[in-house]
């Protein structure tokens, strides 16, 4: 039965991938002021998640460090092959909960100009695919969790069916010890049957010996 829960994990996965491509560009606000950028949005996800996750996969980078007052992440200098090849940047990234998912955003600066898909093509497309791989890896999170809580849920109803089980079990094995009841039962009722008959007979007997007695007794002082 794991198997197809893993099977429809796989499954959902694949389905689900083609809406990673759903990376928006947009200009937001952020540190510096309104800045062009790109966010995804992640169902089932929340942002504590969509964090770990980016924090997890990048770490062969550096480490990210957190902005309180703007509430951003930035990771400043590094180099990711996939969207500038060796040349650094600075990233910087925010993460919002929503309605029953997270959303990501991320702003790329190359040194004095934030990605964006008219003068950076080829970062763009790298962000893209960067940012489609992470929506997957956390939507691997997600639906890992709900194949796990799914088991689960099949665990408890597997136990309530053998509990199921062995109660009939030993319901059955209750009918036997009644019908074995219910067969001595009726075996008592013709001995007793037999014993009051015999015990019928004998009061018969003694009303007949007491019959007698009395007629003695009252033939006592009587002259015939």
């Amino acid at each position: 039965m794991k198997s197809i829960f893993y099977t429809l994990f796989i499954t959902i996965i694949f389905a689900l991938s083609a809406r990673a491509q759903n990376c928006v560009e947009s200009k937001q606000t952020m540190s510096l002021g309104p800045q062009n950028g790109f966010f995804i949005e992640i169902e089932g996800a929340d942002a504590k998640l969509a964090q770990d996750v980016l924090e997890n996969s990048t770490k062969e980078y550096g480490k990210w460090k957190k902005n309180s007052k703007s509430k951003e992440y930035t990771m400043l200098g590094v180099k990711i092959p996939m969207i500038n090849g060796s040349s650094p940047l600075d990233l910087y990234v925010k993460y919002d909960d929503g309605k029953e998912m997270a959303t990501t955003y991320l702003w790329v600066d190359m040194g004095g100009a934030f990605v964006n898909s008219m003068d950076h093509k080829s970062q763009t497309e790298g962000i893209r695919t960067f940012m489609t791989d992470y929506y997957n890896n956390v939507r691997k999170k997600v639906v890992e969790a709900e194949v796990k809580k799914e088991e689960k849920q099949q665990d408890k109803l597997e136990k309530e069916l053998r509990k199921l089980e062995d109660k009939n079990k030993d319901l059955h094995d209750d009918i036997e010890k009644y019908k074995q009841k219910i067969a001595e039962a009726e075996r008592n009722i013709e001995v007793n049957l037999e014993n009051q008959k015999a015990k019928a007979s004998e009061i018969e007997q003694q009303k007949m010996v007491v019959e007698k007695v009395v007629e003695k007794l009252n033939n006592i002082g009587k002259s015939y």
